[in-house]
C-alpha cells in the first residue's frame, strides 16, 4: 500500500496541471492544489491509523466472519 500516496500525488500534479493549463491560472495554484492533496493523503492516513489501533481486534474478527463466508472448504 505504499504506492496509494505515491499514486495519489502523481495524479494531483497532473489534475492540477491541467487545470492550470485550462483556465490560464499561475503556475503557483499547481503547488498548492498538490500540497492540499498530500495534506489530504497524510491525516487520512493518520485519522485511519487511529482508528485501527482503537479497534483493531473488532476489525479482525468482522474480517475473519467475512472470509469464513467466502471460504470453499466447509465443515
Amino acid at each position: 500500500m505504499i504506492y496509494a500516496g505515491v499514486l495519489s500525488g502523481a495524479i494531483s500534479a497532473l489534475i492540477a496541471m491541467k487545470i492550470t493549463e485550462q483556465f490560464n491560472l499561475s503556475f503557483d495554484v499547481q503547488f498548492i492544489l498538490s500540497a492540499t492533496v498530500a495534506a489530504f493523503t497524510v491525516g487520512g492516513k493518520a485519522l485511519g491509523k487511529g482508528i485501527a489501533n482503537n479497534n483493531s481486534t473488532k476489525i479482525v474478527h468482522s474480517v475473519g466472519i467475512i472470509i469464513n463466508k467466502f471460504s470453499k472448504e466447509k465443515k
